[in-house]
C-alpha cells in the first residue's frame, strides 16, 4: 500500500492520507527511527504509516516495557522517544513507564488508541477516560479530535514537553481518527513549532555564582541527570580544571569523567558535603536522594543550576539561583572567571582523596575473600566494575543490589549509567536494554537485575532474543526484596522482617536457557569473572545468576529515612 490514496472528486484527483499515516511521517520527521509496542486493534493504522515511512516497529511482551524502552531512547539519543499502546488495558499497562520517564524527566511520548469519536459514552471496547489519567504524570496530555489535526497536535505535545526541563506527554487518538482519511493537501505538518537555543539566564547572577566558587576554600560540585540530558561532560571538564573543584555525580551523569580524571570523586561525598562552604548543585533536585536540602552543611553557601525554574529553590533556600541549559552555562562561567583560579582549593582536594583511599582500603577484604559464600553484594558489583568495557553501558534494576552498586560501579564514557531514576521503578532493565542494543549495537550492555526486579518484566528477556539483542543480565538473586526487608525488620522486628519478602530461588539460568538466550549459575566468588566473560562471549542475550548474601545490607539502605 503507498503512502497515499487518491480519488476522483469533482474531476480532480485528491490525494488521501489517514491519521496512523500523518502520525508516522510526523515521527519521521522528528528522527524517530524506531516505536515500541504491542499490537492493539486501535492503532494497527500507525503500524501502516511506519512501514511507509520506514520506521522500525518493535513489539514487546508487556506495554511497561515499552514505555521504558521509548524513555531509554529518549535518554540515549537526547531526542524524543515513542511507544504506542492499544486503548485501555494497554494504556494503563503503560503507565509506570510513563510515570517514570516523568519524574526522570525523559521526554518519551506515549500515543495510545482510543473508541472511535462515534461510539463516546457508548461503552466502546476497552474505552477509558485516559486523557484524565495521564496528566498528573505528563508535561502534556490530550485526544486528538479530528484526522487533520493528528500532526499539528503532536507538536504541542512535543512542545510542551520540551518546555524547561523534559519529560514525558500523551496522545490519546481515536481509532476513527486513526483509520480516518483526509485530503493531503488539508494537512498541516509542523516543522519549525519549538525554540532550540542554549540559555544561560541572568548573566549577572552568572558571574556571582563563578566568583563565589572561585573565592571558596572548600567548594565542592554535584552534577545530576541534566548533565546528561544537555551532553555537558565536555563542559564539565572544562569546569572542573578551571575552577579546580572536586566533581561528585549522582543518576544519569555517572560516567561524565573518565575514571582517571583527577577531579572524578565518589565515596568522599559524605565528607565533602559536610566540610564544605560553597555547594554547587546542578541539574538534580533536592528530593530524598538529597535528604530534601537538609543534609547540607547548613553554614555553606548554596548555588543551585537546573533547566527547570520549578527545581531552584525546591525544599531548600539557596544563595544563588541559576535556569538554563547546563552545558552553556558551565562554559559562561569559565568564560566569566578569567585568569587562574586560585590553588586553595589544594589542600580540600587533598584530604578527599585521603577520604577515598580509606573506603577502598575499607572494602579491599571483601572484595579479595574466595570463601565468602554466600557471596557479598560488594564483591560481585566490584567484579561487574572491573568487567565493564570502555563503551560498556551499565544499567542497575533492583533495590538493595544496585544501590550497592552506585558506590562502586564507574562507567568510563557518558552515557555508560542507566537506572530508573527518582521514582524507584523496579523493572526497568529489559526495556533499557532492549534501546541500547537496538540503538547502539556496537556497544556493550550489561543489566544488573535483582532478582525481584527482573521478575516484574524479566519475559521480555524473549524480545531480545527473537531480535537478536546480545547483553550481559546479571542478577543478584538473594530470594529476598531485600531493600523492603531490612526496613520491615528494623521497624516491626526480626521475625516480621520476612513476611511478604522472602521469594523462591528461582533457576534464572535455566530460564535464560527456555527463552533461548545463555545462562549460568555462579555460587562462588571466585566463579563470577570466568561466568560474566563466558556471558559475553555467547554472543546472544544471557543471565549470570549469582547467589548473593541476603543477611547483608548496603549503608544506602540501611540510611533510608522512611524508616526512621
Amino acid at each position: 500500500m503507498g503512502t497515499v490514496e487518491t480519488q476522483v472528486a469533482s474531476g480532480q484527483d485528491v490525494k488521501l492520507i489517514s491519521g496512523g499515516q500523518i502520525v508516522a511521517k510526523f515521527l519521521k520527521q522528528e528522527g524517530i527511527n524506531h516505536i515500541f509496542t504491542i499490537s492493539g486493534g486501535h492503532i494497527i493504522d500507525i503500524y501502516n504509516g511506519c512501514l511507509d515511512e520506514g520506521i522500525r516497529i518493535v513489539d514487546v511482551r508487556h506495554e511497561q516495557v515499552a514505555a521504558h524502552a521509548a524513555d531509554a531512547y529518549a535518554r540515549i539519543t537526547g531526542n524524543l522517544g515513542c511507544a504506542v499502546v492499544t486503548a485501555g488495558p494497554g494504556t494503563t499497562d503503560a503507565v509506570t513507564g510513563v510515570a517514570n520517564a516523568f519524574r526522570a524527566e525523559s521526554p518519551m511520548l506515549l500515543i495510545g488508541g482510543g473508541g472511535p469519536l462515534k461510539q463516546y459514552k457508548m461503552g466502546a471496547l476497552q474505552d477509558l477516560a485516559h486523557v484524565p489519567m495521564m496528566t498528573p504524570i505528563t508535561k502534556f496530555a490530550s485526544t486528538v479530535m479530528t484526522t487533520e489535526r493528528c500532526a499539528e497536535m503532536m507538536s504541542q505535545a512535543v512542545r510542551e514537553m520540551y518546555n524547561g526541563a523534559p519529560g514525558p506527554g500523551y496522545l490519546e487518538i481515536p481509532h476513527d481518527v486513526l483509520d480516518g482519511k483526509v485530503d493531503a493537501s488539508k494537512v498541516r505538518i509542523p516543522k519549525n513549532y519549538r525554540v532550540r537555543g542554549e540559555f544561560i539566564g541572568d548573566p549577572n547572577e552568572l558571574a556571582r555564582a563563578a566568583e563565589a566558587i572561585a573565592s571558596a576554600e572548600r567548594p565542592v560540585v554535584l552534577f545530576g541527570t541534566q548533565t546528561r540530558t544537555c551532553r555537558a561532560h565536555e563542559a564539565v571538564d572544562r569546569f572542573a580544571r578551571h575552577f579546580n573543584i572536586p566533581v561528585y555525580v549522582n543518576g544519569a551523569a555517572r560516567g561524565t569523567l573518565p575514571r582517571n580524571h583527577p577531579y572524578n570523586f565518589m565515596p568522599s561525598r559524605r565528607v565533602a558535603f559536610d566540610n564544605a562552604d560553597v555547594i554547587f548543585l546542578v541539574g538534580t533536585p533536592l528530593d530524598f536522594r538529597m535528604g530534601y536540602g537538609r543534609r547540607l552543611n547548613p553554614k555553606a553557601k548554596i548555588i543551585i543550576l537546573d533547566m527547570d525554574y520549578k527545581n531552584v529553590g525546591y525544599n531548600r533556600d539557596f544563595d544563588i539561583g541559576l535556569v538554563g541549559n547546563i552545558r552553556a552555562i558551565l562554559n559562561a562561567m569559565c568564560e566569566a572567571s578569567k585568569g587562574d583560579v586560585a590553588r586553595k582549593h589544594d589542600p580540600f582536594i587533598k584530604m578527599l582523596r585521603e577520604e577515598e583511599e580509606k573506603t577502598k582500603n575499607k572494602n579491599d577484604k571483601i572484595i579479595k575473600d574466595d570463601s565468602r559464600v554466600p557471596i557479598h553484594p560488594l564483591r560481585l558489583v566490584h567484579e561487574i566494575n572491573e568487567f565493564l568495557l570502555e563503551d560498556t553501558v551499565f544499567i542497575g534494576d533492583g533495590g538493595d543490589i544496585v544501590t550497592f552498586s552506585g558506590s562502586v560501579v564507574k562507567p568510563h564514557k557518558p552515557g555508560g549509567w542507566m537506572d530508573p531514576g527518582p521514582l524507584g521503578t523496579l523493572g526497568v532493565g529489559t526495556g533499557f536494554a532492549l534501546a541500547s542494543k537496538l540503538l547502539q549495537p556496537e556497544r556493550d550492555v550489561v543489566v544488573l537485575f535483582g532478582d525481584g526486579s527482573f521478575g516484574l518484566t524479566g519475559f521480555d528477556f524473549e524480545t531480545m532474543v527473537r531480535n537478536k539483542l546480545p547483553f550481559v543480565g546479571v542478577i543478584g538473586n538473594n530470594a529476598s526484596w531485600n531493600q523492603i526487608r531490612y526496613g520491615q525488620a528494623m521497624k516491626y522486628g526480626k521475625e516480621r522482617g520476612d513476611v511478604g519478602n522472602v521469594l523462591a530461588d528461582v533457576r534464572f539460568d535455566k530460564f535464560a536457557e527456555a527463552m533461548g538466550g545463555f545462562g549460568i549459575r555462579v555460587t562462588e566468588p571466585s566463579q563470577i569473572r570466568p561466568a560474566l566473560e563466558k556471558a559475553r562471549d555467547a554472543g546472544v542475550p544471557a543471565l549470570v545468576d549469582v547467589v548473593i548474601d541476603r543477611e547483608v545490607y548496603s549503608s544506602g539502605t540501611m540510611n533510608q529515612t522512611m524508616y526512621k
